[in-house]
């Protein structure tokens, strides 16, 4: 493919019936989603989009997709192959997986930053773009390509493909290791004796980047969660005392992490034994969590959202609140 693009494609501006290099200034690093900014005001940008859209051939688009200086420019010319299903999408995704560059994409007020890789991925998996053979072949790229920080939720769901047919232990394990902090888990559930102390050195960490009263200050560490949500399946006790020292924090925390406590409420009750009971009724009785903002609610969510464990019942049903989106939600999965 790079034989038949443009490597200076950036010089096309200014010539012919693209924008001049005054009107590519106005569009900036900004790929626009919609016309309006959401308050009657239209953005400029908007039109040199539309006016490229009208303009460019699939080669200048290919182009652009890989050799554009301007990130914005790389991910609108993606989008424009994407909406034609261009056979192209596949290399260009393939080459530009390790382009952390980002940009800015408002849609009407709401701005959202983009890296160019993490959007190309993105818009083509929302757009089934590719064929099996394809995104495996994309799977297996992202899952076994070091460096990929900038692809983390990516990285997630083309490890659980290729779990599917593939042994991925090792690799599971060398990304964790590589800052991938999710992967904890997918290696939860090989329940390996030598991965106890990542796991418990994960659940200490769940005030991290937290202040004295709970709230988030700067970047909070995120593997306390990923660890919790890995252990509904993997119960062993030496993760009991953690899990109870955990549960008297967020009890005494002024600012709720609602997250936490849902795939913590998960990882208890998955023991589904008489300690798990015990510490959810001591939870929402004798600690009367039950009078604590949305602890109710996220019982509700802990008990319905996985196979349901008839031992907590009593609990759930003395205790538990339905959340007011609850029907509305989950009408949506279907």
């Amino acid at each position: 493919m790079d034989d038949t693009l443009i490597l200076n494609i950036d010089s096309i501006f200014g010539t012919g019936d693209f924008p001049s290099k005054e009107e590519m200034t106005k569009m900036g690093n900004v790929f626009y989603q919609t016309e309006s900014d959401g308050w009657a005001d239209t953005y400029q940008g908007w039109y040199v989009q539309e006016k490229i859209k009208a303009v460019a051939t699939d080669r200048e688009l290919c182009s652009m997709a890989r050799f554009s200086s301007v990130p914005a420019l790389r991910a609108f010319a993606f989008s424009l192959l994407a909406e034609k299903r261009h056979k192209a999408c596949f290399p260009i995704v393939c080459a530009g997986i390790k382009d952390t560059a980002t940009f800015a994409s408002p849609s009407y007020d709401v701005i959202r930053t983009w890296n160019v890789a993490e959007y190309m991925i993105s818009t083509s998996l929302s757009d089934s773009l590719f064929s099996p053979q394809q995104l495996f072949q994309l799977d297996s790229l992202i899952a076994f390509t070091p460096g990929l920080s900038h692809l983390d939720f990516q990285v997630w769901p083309s490890v659980c493909r290729l779990s599917d047919t593939l042994e991925m232990y090792d690799r599971i394990r060398e990304l964790y290791l590589e800052g991938h902090d999710n992967m904890l888990i997918e290696l939860a559930q090989y329940k390996k004796e030598s991965d106890k102390d990542l796991f418990i050195a994960a659940l200490k960490q769940y005030k991290n980047g937290l202040d004295r009263e709970g709230a988030c200050r700067g970047e909070c560490e995120e593997k306390t969660n990923f660890a919790l949500a890995g252990l509904k399946n993997w119960q062993d006790a030496d993760f009991i005392p953690l899990l109870e020292e955990i549960r008297d924090y967020e009890l005494k925390r002024r600012y709720i992490d609602y997250g936490r406590l849902v795939v913590l409420f998960k990882a208890v009750m998955a023991y589904d034994d008489d300690w798990a009971y015990h510490f959810m009724e001591e939870t929402f009785e004798t600690k009367q969590a039950y009078k604590k903002t949305m602890y109710p609610e996220n019982l509700y969510k802990a008990y319905y959202e996985e196979p349901e464990r008839v031992r907590f019942l009593p609990i759930v049903s003395k205790y538990a609140e339905k959340p007011y989106n609850w029907d509305w939600y989950h009408s949506k999965e279907k």
